[in-house]
This record gives structure tokens, sequence and C-alpha cells, in this order.
């Protein structure tokens, strides 16, 4: 995903990519979204939010990858959640959420448009991509209606909200009445993958140009429409939790 959006800078766009596996710390989760049965000791009861995420086996330190299959035969020691929290989680949230406030304060809004990949959906009717705005409340309707229009017109079916409507990041970050606006990309391995070696495939380049149209459409069309209305309200590091 990283090499498939690597040129967004190049369209006026900041870049903020996780250099370690979700698997490892996922920063698309609540810092608290902590399984206590996997440390010991457990952490304390305030340090812990049991989510559907969480009881699934998907937390902050995931339990599973995929197929279910458990990723360790024994309990952690809570020195090393604290520990992936500080070195990987903590930065990662405190860069993004300075970059929108300085996106905020330097234009009058941001808009993060936060990219996955995800298996084929087995739906009847196809989707090369799902868009996630938290069913219109992470997202201005108009922004994502333009996204969903560029990518159309790249010839990609896409779907909005169904089966990924947003994950912690769109859903904390994205506050349209503060002209702050969030939408995730969920993009089908398919269009730039070889599954089988995970090396990029053999459309990897057309998707990769796919994407700098995308880019390059969205940032003339906020050029276009001059969207600079104050925030109503200052978006703050402070909401980002302490070390």
């Amino acid at each position: 995903m990283d090499r498939l959006l690597g040129d967004a800078p190049d369209f006026g766009a900041t870049l903020l990519s996780a250099e370690f596996p979700r698997v490892w710390c996922d920063v698309n989760r609540d810092w608290r979204e902590v399984d206590p049965g996997m440390f010991d000791p457990a952490p304390p009861e305030d340090e812990v939010l049991l989510t559907a995420k969480v009881k699934a086996g998907f937390g902050v330190i995931p339990r599973y990858v995929s197929q279910g299959r458990q990723i360790y035969g024994h309990s952690l020691n809570l020195s090393e959640i604290r520990e992936r929290i500080a070195t990987a989680w903590l930065p990662y949230h405190e860069a993004l959420a300075a970059l929108l406030s300085e996106m905020g304060a330097r234009f009058g809004y941001a808009v993060l448009l936060e990219a996955h990949s995800m298996p084929k959906l087995p739906y009847t009717r196809p989707s090369d991509i799902v868009l996630g705005d938290v069913h219109g409340k992470s997202c201005a309707p108009e922004v994502t209606e333009r996204v969903e229009s560029l990518l159309e017109s790249g010839g990609y079916s896409v779907r909005r909200n169904i089966p990924y409507s947003g994950g912690y990041i769109t859903q904390y970050y994205g506050r349209p009445d503060q002209n702050i606006h969030a939408i995730q990309m969920e993009i089908c391995r398919s269009l730039y993958l070889n599954t089988a070696t995970l090396q990029p495939g053999s459309d990897f380049e057309k998707t990769r140009k796919n994407m700098q149209n995308l880019l390059a459409g969205l940032a003339e069309w906020f050029r276009c429409e001059k969207r600079s209305t104050p925030v109503s309200e200052s978006f703050h590091q402070d909401d980002v939790p302490a070390k």
C-alpha cells in the first residue's frame, strides 16, 4: 500500500505510513482495545476497552491472524503492550493529529484518506473498492461523493460502508462539524497484488496510476471549490493519550 500511494506528496498531499505490521500493533484501534486474557499480569481495568473487535481477537495487539489462527502460544508480559503503544501506536497518532491540526489551521479544513487493503468480497456484485465514512458521520457527503466519482471514472466498482464503514481512525478523527473529514478506502488486493508471491501484480502500475488520478482530481476539486471555511473548533493534539 505504501508503494501504491507513494506519489501522494507530488499532488500536495502528506503521506503518513505505518512502518510496522498491524498484527504487531494495530493503529486502527483505540489504545485501550486490549484483550486482558493475553497478558500476565492483566492490564488495569481503566486501560481496557472490550469492544467487539477485541472479543473477536483483533484488538490493538491482535490475538489472531486470518482464518482464526492464534499468534501467541503463551501470555505476554504487560510491559510488552506498553512498549508497543509507546514506540508505535502513540508516535503514529501524535503525527496524524499534528498533521490534521496543521492542515486545519492553514487551510480551514483537512481531509484524511485512510487507505487499507481488503480481500475479494463474497458478494454477487463484485466491488473493487469500499469507501467508509461511518454512514455519513465522519465526512461531508460532497467529499465522499467526489472520491467515489473519481474512482468510478477510473473504471472501479465502489461500495459505501458495506462491509467496512470505517475503523477507529476514521471514527475518531472524522469531525465534519469542524471541517476535519475522514474517509476509509479499502482497495481489493487483487487490483495490485500477486497474492501467491505477495509481490506487485500485473495491474500494480495501472492501479498506482489510478490512485495518482484520484489524488490529482481531489486536489483540483478542492482548489476549484476554494473549500476554506474556517474550522469551527480547533483540533488539539491533547486529544491523543499522553505517554
